[in-house]
């Protein structure tokens, strides 16, 4: 098992090119992939953008929705709110991305992302999606 942050899982549903082909990779290696719920609301947050924008039509943008919904299934799980603060303060992150390092440090495994901040802040778990 695994957490990812939203990016690798933007890459693996609506990107291209090196990015979207590690992210499909790192799913093959490791279909478990962990989050905390949060993942979702900005998925949503990305996908409304690119729809606006015109670079995915409604319909491709519920559908990843739904993709990552499957691929995640009962791996969404809450994080201590105070702990969120705490390593958010400490780490100097944002509260959305310590989510992500406390749910990886509460379940003992990797964050793959490709947040810079992230990756220099918190690395005990943060590992690049191009170094898994």
């Amino acid at each position: 098992m695994i957490v990812v942050d939203t990016n690798v899982m933007v890459y693996l549903l609506a990107g291209e090119g090196p990015r979207a082909d590690r992210a499909a990779d790192l799913l093959l290696r490791d279909p478990e992939w962990a989050a905390p719920p949060i993942l979702l609301g900005e998925l949503r947050n990305v996908l409304a953008g690119s729809v606006r924008r015109g670079l995915v039509a409604l319909p491709d943008a519920l559908s990843m929705q739904d993709d990552a919904a499957l691929i995640l299934g009962d791996r969404t799980a809450g994080v201590d709110g105070a702990a969120v603060l705490r390593a958010a303060l400490d780490l100097g992150l944002s509260a959305y991305d310590a989510e992500f390092v406390v749910l990886a440090r509460t379940l003992g495994v990797a964050l793959i992302t490709e947040d810079r901040e992230v990756l220099l802040a918190a690395g005990d778990v943060a590992v690049r999606l191009s170094d898994d």
